[in-house]
């Protein structure tokens, strides 16, 4: 089965995959994951865009501005990309993609892809862990911060620390 991995706007390549599967160019603890900055941690710069995925115009969200984070996860929730990534809580939380610019764009070998089609919280498509994709609830039961999910994600992100790529 081809595999792709996703390097920005337009741009797939079956060989970075397999490089960064074998891990034979890559730092497979550094390159195969994908890493954002996050440049705000409020609603201000665009209310309307946070309104319609249910945010205040005053919202402030648990990350940084300055501080790299680990995406675990990415969906399309209605016309809107968010990412899924262990917060200044320690907890893992969806953010608005708008909040942060992409550092590392490779993303994890073992990531999967689902399309949603009738989801009536507006999900449409989610690419992720295993467990993301392959367990329909389980999305829904880390959001409700229930033990089992919690347990998951934390053996998920544990599996990927965050060590700052030199491409950043």
């Amino acid at each position: 089965m081809l595999q792709l991995v996703w390097l920005g706007p337009g741009q797939f390549t079956h060989d970075d995959f397999r490089d960064c599967a074998s891990g034979s160019s890559f730092d497979k603890n550094d390159e195969c994951k994908m890493i954002v900055s996050c440049i705000a941690n409020t609603s201000r710069q665009s209310p309307t865009l946070f309104q319609s995925l249910g945010y205040t115009g005053q919202a402030v969200f648990q990350v940084s501005p300055g501080t790299d984070y680990v995406v675990h996860a990415m969906a399309l929730l209605g016309l809107h990309l968010v990412l899924l990534l262990c917060d200044d809580t320690g907890q893992p939380n969806w953010y608005p993609a708008s909040q942060f610019k992409v550092g590392n764009s490779h993303l994890p070998p073992d990531w999967g892809y689902d399309i949603y089609r009738r989801d009536a919280r507006g999900l449409r498509a989610i690419w992720g862990y295993r467990t993301m994709i392959d367990d329909k609830k389980h999305n829904d039961a880390l959001i409700c911060r229930n033990a089992e999910a919690l347990k998951v994600f934390a053996e998920v992100a544990a599996a990927m620390p965050l060590a700052v790529a030199a491409a950043l």
